[in-house]
C-alpha cells in the first residue's frame, strides 16, 4: 500500500498536466468565447494553479498572491479573447521550454507539452487572432488528433522531482517564448510580404529559424575552430552575479593571506555572502562550523567530500544559478583542501627535519665511536701504552678534538638551525686524518699548494662515512686498497677517496647522494646528509668513478676544476 500511494503521488503531476492541456484544448476548439469554452478555461486555470512550477507544493502562498491570482483568473475568463489566449499560450510555452530537465523521460514529457502548445498556437490561436483562413480538413485533423498527444504523457515513467532547485529556468523560458514569437510573426510577415499561403509561409519560417539555430550552434562549437565565440558563451554563463575571474582572484588572495584552513573558510564565506544574489550561508567542515548573513527561506544545499554549505538566496534558484553555485562551492572546497594539505606538508616537513637531524647526529656519534676505536687500536698496538711519548701526544691531540665534535652533536639536538660551522686549517686536518687511520691498506697522497680553511665537520663526515662503507665492503669482498688524495690550490680543495672493490649497483649509485637508501649495516642516510651539507657550504660531493676496481668519491670546492 505505501508503494501504491507513493506511485500515485509521483503520477499526480503528469495527470494534472494532461488534464490541464485537455481542458485548454476544449476551451479553444469548443466554440471559443462561449460559456462552455469559458468554463473549460476556468478549469484549465485551476489545474494550472495545482501544476504551476513557480511556487513549491509545500510552500504557503500569501493572501496577497492568492487574491492577485483570483482577480487575474476572473479577468482572463471574463474578457477572454484571441489576444489574451495568444499571450497565455506564449507564457505556457515558456514554462514548458524552461522546465528543468532531470532525465530523458521528463524531457520527452515536456517536448510533448511544448509540441502541443505550439500547435495550438499556430493552428488555431494565430489564425483566429489575425483572421487567417485555414483549410477545413487541416483544422479538423488537428482538432481530432491534438487531444491524443497529451495522453502519451501518462505512459511515460516518472521519478521524484529534485526540490533543491527551482523548476523553471528563466533564461530557457525567455529563449523559448522569444523563439516561438519570432516563428509566428516571421510567418505572418512572410505571408503578407510574399502573398503566400499561411501554412507555406509557416514552413518557410521554420526552415529559416532552423538554419539560424544550426549556424549559431555550429559557430559556438569549439570543434569548428571559432573558439572565441565558445569562450564568450562560457564566460557569460560563468559570470552570473559577479565576474568569475575577479572572484577567483579574491579567493586566491584570501588563501595566501590566511594561514589556517579554518580562517580561510571563514573569509571565503564572507566573500560568498558578498555576491548580490546570496542572502546568507551556513557551513560545516568537520568540527568547525558557522554562518554568515541572513538565513532566508530559499535554501540550496551542497555536500562535497569535506564541506557542507547551505546557500540562502532572496529568490528561488534556477538551474543555471544552481550549477554556478555548485561551481563556486567546488572552488572553495579546492582551496580549503589545499590549505589542509599545506598544513599537513608543513607538519611532515617539521617531522622530517627532526628525523634528519636525529639521523645526522646518530652518524656523528657513530663517527666519534669510530675515532675512539681508532685511538684504542693505536693504544693496543703500543706495548708501553700511555707511557710511550708518541701515544700520549696522539691522545692529547685527539681527545679535545673529539670533545668538540661531541659538543657539536649536542648543539644540533638543542638548536640545529643556530649551530655555527667550525672551520679549521686544511694541513692540520690532513695530518690528524693520517694519524687516526694507520691501518694497513690505506695510502695517503697530498698536494697542498696553498693554505686553506675548510669546514671540518663536512670533511670529517665525508671521510668517515666513505671509509666506514669501504670497511663494510671488505667483509664481503676481502681486503681492499684505499687511496685518499688531497689537492689544494688557489681555486679550491679537492678530496678523493678511492677503493679497488666492486662497483656500486647502478640503481643504488643513482640515488645514494640524492636520497636515503636501504642499508644492511647502517641507516642509509650518511652520504645523503653529507651531500646536502656539502651543497649548503658551497662544496660538491659526487661519485666520480663507478666501475669494478675503481670506485671513487670526490669532495671538491664548487670552483675547483
Amino acid at each position: 500500500m505505501p508503494n501504491t500511494l507513493q506511485l500515485l503521488k509521483r503520477r499526480q503531476e503528469p495527470l494534472n498536466l494532461v488534464l490541464m492541456l485537455e481542458f485548454l484544448h476544449f476551451s479553444i476548439w469548443l466554440d471559443f468565447g462561449s460559456p462552455l469554452s469559458r468554463s473549460c478555461m476556468l478549469i484549465h486555470l485551476g489545474l494550472f494553479l495545482i501544476w504551476q512550477p513557480v511556487w513549491k507544493h509545500d510552500e504557503q502562498i500569501s493572501w496577497f498572491n492568492s487574491l492577485v491570482f483570483i482577480l487575474l483568473t476572473l479577468t482572463f475568463v471574463t474578457f477572454m479573447n484571441w489576444t489574451l489566449l495568444f499571450g497565455w499560450l506564449i507564457l505556457l510555452s515558456g514554462f514548458a521550454g524552461g522546465r528543468i530537465i532531470v532525465n530523458r523521460n521528463e524531457r520527452a514529457t515536456y517536448m510533448n507539452v511544448l509540441t502541443f502548445l505550439i500547435t495550438e498556437l499556430i493552428i488555431q490561436c494565430t489564425p483566429g487572432l489575425f483572421a487567417i483562413e485555414i483549410q477545413a480538413n487541416v483544422s479538423g485533423l488537428f482538432e481530432i488528433l491534438l487531444p491524443l498527444l497529451p495522453l502519451l504523457i501518462i505512459f511515460l515513467p516518472v521519478r521524484k522531482p529534485d526540490t533543491r532547485i527551482q523548476s523553471v529556468d528563466l533564461q530557457h523560458a525567455l529563449a523559448t517564448s522569444t523563439m516561438i514569437t519570432l516563428l509566428i510573426f516571421g510567418s505572418l510577415l512572410n505571408m503578407y510580404i510574399g502573398k503566400t499561403d499561411y501554412m507555406l509561409a509557416l514552413i518557410q519560417a521554420l526552415l529559416a529559424i532552423a538554419a539560424f539555430l544550426f549556424a549559431i550552434s555550429w559557430l559556438v562549437s569549439p570543434r569548428v575552430g571559432f573558439s572565441a565565440l565558445s569562450q564568450l558563451w562560457s564566460r557569460a554563463l560563468l559570470n552570473i552575479g559577479t565576474p568569475f575571474e575577479r572572484w577567483l582572484e579574491e579567493l586566491a588572495r584570501i588563501s595566501q593571506q590566511q594561514q589556517t584552513p579554518e580562517a580561510f573558510l571563514e573569509m571565503a564565506m564572507e566573500e560568498l555572502v558578498s555576491l548580490p544574489w546570496v542572502n546568507g550561508v551556513g557551513w560545516s567542515a568537520g568540527k568547525h562550523s558557522g554562518a554568515n548573513g541572513t538565513l532566508a527561506k530559499h535554501m540550496i544545499e551542497f555536500r562535497t567530500g569535506n564541506l557542507e554549505i547551505d546557500i540562502y538566496t532572496y529568490n528561488p534558484v534556477g538551474a543555471a544559478l544552481y550549477h554556478h553555485c555548485n561551481l563556486l562551492v567546488q572552488v572553495i572546497e579546492h582551496f580549503y583542501m589545499a590549505k589542509i594539505r599545506e598544513r599537513k606538508l608543513t607538519h611532515q616537513a617539521h617531522l622530517q627535519a627532526i628525523h634528519e637531524t636525529g639521523a645526522r647526529v646518530t652518524h656523528d656519534i657513530k663517527n666519534l665511536l669510530q675515532s675512539l676505536q681508532a685511538i684504542t687500536t693505536v693504544l693496543g698496538e703500543e706495548s708501553e701504552g700511555l707511557q710511550n711519548p708518541r701515544t700520549r701526544k696522539l691522545v692529547r691531540e685527539q681527545m679535545p678534538h673529539l670533545g668538540r665534535r661531541l659538543q657539536l652533536a649536542l648543539d644540533k639536538l638543542i638548536k640545529p638551525a643556530e649551530k655555527p660551522e667550525e672551520f679549521g686549517d686544511l694541513t692540520a686536518w690532513w695530518e690528524n686524518l693520517r694519524r687516526l687511520h694507520t691501518e694497513a691498506g690505506v695510502a695517503f697522497h697530498a698536494a697542498i699548494d696553498a693554505s686553506a680553511e675548510i669546514p671540518v665537520e663536512l670533511f670529517d663526515s665525508v671521510t668517515e662515512n666513505l671509509l666506514e662503507n669501504i670497511r663494510d665492503k671488505t667483509h664481503a669482498e676481502g681486503p681492499l686498497r684505499i687511496q685518499i688524495d688531497l689537492n689544494a690550490n688557489d681555486a679550491g680543495v679537492r678530496l678523493e677517496i678511492r677503493d679497488n672493490g666492486r662497483a656500486i649497483a647502478p640503481e643504488k649509485a643513482e640515488l645514494i647522494l640524492r636520497e636515503p637508501t636501504d642499508s644492511e649495516s647502517g641507516l642509509g642516510i650518511g652520504l645523503y646528509q653529507a651531500a646536502r651539507l656539502a651543497e649548503s657550504l658551497g662544496y660538491v660531493l659526487e661519485l666520480d668513478s663507478n666501475r669494478d676496481g675503481a670506485v671513487s668519491f670526490v669532495l671538491r670546492n664548487s670552483l675547483f676544476d
